[in-house]
Formats: C-alpha cells, sequence, structure tokens
C-alpha cells in the first residue's frame, strides 16, 4: 500500500482578525521573540526587510478580491497605515491565522510566521517604520511548488444564485447538489471557484447519503431561499462525510496518485458556505469542479474515523437558576432537535466509558470533556480535525497518553470558532491495533451572554466535543 504525502485537505475556515475582534483578545504586554545569533538589523527598513514578509504572507488575503480586502496590504501606503497593528497582531501570532501549535506533530501548509521574521517586523515598527530604498527589495525566495491541475469531469453550482440574509455579518448557508452518476467513482480531486471571494470566508464539501433527500427537501422549504441555514454542521440529521473545503488563497487539490474518496450513484454533495458579508453581500453562485476516476481504477479508498466525548459544561461562578441544571440542558436539546438529542448526552458518557461522577470537578471557566478511542486495524494517518462550538478554549488529539510513546497529534491551545480546519502531516503517521487515540475539549462558559449548562447539541449556542482523521487502512 502507498504511503501517503501531502494530501492537501484545504482548511475548513479561516479567521481574519480584523473582522472578528482578535483585539479584543490580544495581549498589549506581548514582545516580539528575541533570537540568539539571528541577524536583526539595528535599522530595518521596509523594502529591504519587511516588504518581502509582507508579500508573502499577507496579500493573498489582504487584496482586492478577497477575504480582507477591507484592510488592504498591497501598496507601500497601506502598510504603512496599518504597521502598529500589524507589529501586534504578528507578536499575538493571530496574523497570519494558525491555530495548532508547535506541540503536535509537524503539520504541512504552516502559515506561521517564523520567529526571526516577527522579530523583524517588530524591530522595523520600534525604530520608526522607516521605508528605505525601494531598490533594495528582493521577493521571497520560492519552493518551486506548481498549482495542480484538476481535471474537470463534474462541475456543481446552484441553479439560482443564493443571497446573504441582510440581518446577519456571518451567514452560514448549505446548498446539496446531486451527483447525478450512474456508477461508483473516486474524488481524485477538486477546485472551488467562489463567485464573489470577498464575502466567501470558507467552504467546507460533505457527502450525503441518498436516504437524505427528504430531510433536505424540508431544509430547503425553511424560508423559500436556495439553501437552507446550517451553523456548525450540515444543519440536517443525515449521514455525511467531510471530503474537504476551501479557504481564501487556497489551491486546487489533487489527491496523491493512487487514493481516492468513494462516492455512490444517488448520493449528493452539500456545500456549508460561510460567508462574511462585512464587505460584500450580492447574489452567489460558485462552483465546485471535481476530477474523478472510475471504481474500476481500484484506488485505496481513504477513510474516515469520527470521535466524540461528553459535552458537561456548568454555569460559571455567580450566575444561579433553573438554566444551570443539568435536566434542563437536557430538556432543551430533545425540544429543539428531537429524542435522539435527548439520550446523546447519557449515550456520550457510556460510549466512553464515563459517568457525571469523571465530570464533577468541571467548573463553568474551565470545563473538560474527553473521550479515548481504541485503534481495531492498523492504519496509516495523514490528516486530521478538531469541532467545538463558540465556548472552546481548546483541543487536543493524542496517541497512547501516558504511555512511553505517548505522542501529540494535534494541539489548538487557543480555539478560534472561525478558523476549524483539516490539518495535514508532514509525515503520515502509522498506529497498530491496540494503540489509543484521546481527544481533549475544553470551554469556558463565561464567554457566553446568557450562560446556562450546556451538553451535546446542534446549535451554535450548543456545544460539541468532535474530531475526525483521514487514513488508509491495510
Amino acid at each position: 500500500m502507498r504511503l501517503l504525502i501531502a494530501l492537501l485537505i484545504l482548511l475548513a475556515g479561516v479567521s481574519i482578525a480584523y473582522a472578528h475582534g482578535a483585539e479584543d483578545h490580544e495581549d498589549d504586554s506581548a514582545e516580539a521573540p528575541v533570537i540568539a545569533g539571528a541577524d536583526i538589523p539595528e535599522h530595518p527598513t521596509y523594502h529591504e526587510h519587511v516588504r518581502a514578509i509582507i508579500e508573502a504572507n499577507c496579500v493573498a488575503c489582504h487584496s482586492d478580491g478577497q477575504i480582507a480586502a477591507y484592510a488592504p496590504l498591497t501598496s507601500t501606503e497601506d502598510v504603512m497605515l496599518a504597521a502598529e497593528d500589524i507589529k501586534s497582531h504578528v507578536i499575538n501570532a493571530y496574523m497570519p491565522p494558525w491555530p495548532p501549535s508547535q506541540e503536535g506533530l509537524p503539520l504541512q501548509n504552516d502559515r506561521r510566521l517564523s520567529d526571526t521574521d516577527i522579530a523583524l517586523i517588530a524591530a522595523w515598527v520600534d525604530v520608526g517604520a522607516a521605508l528605505g530604498d525601494p531598490e533594495s527589495f528582493a521577493p521571497a525566495a520560492t519552493d518551486g511548488f506548481d498549482v495542480p491541475e484538476v481535471r474537470a469531469n463534474l462541475t456543481l453550482q446552484l441553479d439560482e444564485p443564493y443571497t446573504p440574509a441582510a440581518d446577519l455579518l456571518d451567514d452560514y448557508r448549505c446548498f446539496a447538489l446531486p451527483l447525478n452518476i450512474s456508477e461508483p467513482m473516486f474524488i481524485t480531486g477538486y477546485e472551488f471557484i467562489p463567485d464573489v471571494a470577498e464575502m466567501a470566508h470558507h467552504a467546507i464539501f460533505y457527502v450525503v447519503d441518498a436516504e437524505s433527500d427528504r430531510a433536505i427537501q424540508r431544509a430547503e422549504a425553511t424560508d423559500g431561499e436556495p439553501g437552507w441555514q446550517c451553523y456548525g454542521g450540515i444543519g440536517i440529521r443525515a449521514r455525511h462525510d467531510s471530503f474537504g473545503g476551501w479557504v481564501p488563497g487556497a489551491l486546487p487539490l489533487s489527491f496523491p496518485s493512487g487514493a481516492g474518496f468513494r462516492i455512490e450513484s444517488g448520493q449528493s454533495i452539500v456545500i456549508q458556505m460561510h460567508y462574511n458579508l462585512s464587505i460584500e453581500r450580492q447574489p452567489d453562485q460558485s462552483q465546485l469542479v471535481l476530477e474523478m476516476e472510475s471504481v474500476d481504477s481500484q484506488l485505496d479508498e481513504i477513510t474516515i474515523l469520527s470521535m466524540s466525548a461528553p459535552v458537561e459544561i456548568p454555569c460559571p461562578a455567580g450566575v444561579e437558576g433553573a438554566q444551570c441544571e443539568r435536566a434542563a440542558a437536557v430538556k432543551r436539546v430533545g425540544d429543539l432537535y428531537g429524542e435522539d438529542a435527548r439520550y446523546t448526552p447519557d449515550y456520550l458518557l457510556y460510549e466512553c466509558g464515563q459517568s457525571l461522577a469523571d465530570y464533577a470537578e468541571n467548573r463553568g471557566e474551565a470545563a473538560t470533556g474527553h473521550c479515548d478511542m481504541p485503534i481495531r486495524s492498523a492504519l496509516t494517518i495523514f490528516d486530521a480535525a478538531g469541532h467545538m462550538h463558540e465556548l472552546g478554549s481548546s483541543f487536543r488529539l493524542e496517541l497512547n497518553p501516558g504511555a512511553d510513546d505517548a505522542l501529540v497529534l494535534l494541539d489548538i491551545p487557543r480555539w478560534d470558532f472561525h478558523w476549524q480546519g483539516n490539518y495535514q502531516f508532514v509525515e503520515p503517521l502509522r498506529v497498530q491495533r491496540g494503540d489509543v487515540l484521546r481527544m481533549t475539549c475544553t470551554w469556558d462558559n463565561s464567554l457566553s451572554d446568557e450562560p446556562r449548562y450546556v451538553v451535546w447539541g446542534e446549535g451554535t449556542t450548543d456545544e460539541m466535543c468532535f474530531g475526525s482523521l483521514m487514513a488508509l487502512r491495510d
């Protein structure tokens, strides 16, 4: 079996700090890293030392037609006006956005600036943000990366455009697009083409089974507009798997040779679009281009492993009342989402071999949920992702915790609901039967505008602790 390398399942969401108030969380006392032995000039200038960093790492989003067009960095004047803000954002690691820490496995497409680049930007601002000589500019070295070419076997697009809701700043909308294939196929690549890039914040692609047609039809009939609202997922009860997504600046994707995501006749693809409407509000008719191969190609089939952990979040200190009782929380999700949702909190405890006593010490300001998943057969894992909602504080995925061979796969110490991604390992991870994966989520209920006891639920104001991995089985 081929060892997978370099699978670029694009990020599921991107957070633009200017749009989502990162300044509210920044530490004004943060300092630039001190780099031992680094050649930081005494008087750095923009053109010689900083311009290449900005153009290589910032302009893809902070330019006309992109999600951060309202905060452009395409001209010298733009950068000079934003110099102090740029320094603050990079020191606090909000720009470029990259939630995983270095404690986890090395990841592909890491967007973090190096400590040296951060120190250079800070030093440049601290000594007066001098322009310097434009002739001294040298573009950043490239790695020779070629943009993948995706063969267009099938192009999916809405029959009619959707105009985002006028009363929302962030509109999450799902659209179901039938595959219309007569036999099983493999998706081997894709390209997403946003219609209005200025308001396209992210897109996530799901495959749903044919039995979901009625649920889709009910959802589509809710408000008379194309698609339906869907915060935090696809918004309907349906068996579904995600095979990728798109964010601003993302490239077309080609799966590695010999591997593909299997799709069946009768299935549909649901695209969850997140529109950020701080700049534009226009009709949207984005496209998803699929490259496919016949099932006769005998490709290795990508497997998706899913994990869920209990959500037991009490009210924060000082908040009291009936809304802080667990029974009220369980009744609430049952009333909102049906009887199955009412049983989910206890079912998750059972599935994870736990009881409420395991969460007796949870505090509203620092609540945790965790679950272990034994590996049943040998796998090669090449991609991992986590999912929580707006109260999330941190996410962590570990292999064999507490053992001599313990390993952190993915660590996100500062959760951001607006940036939830699939992350690809530089080197695929081989796991064996008997290994154990542990997922841990933490939440801060004091972030809620109306704190209450929170259990697992479908809405954005509810919470989840969910993880997924993409792998190949032996």
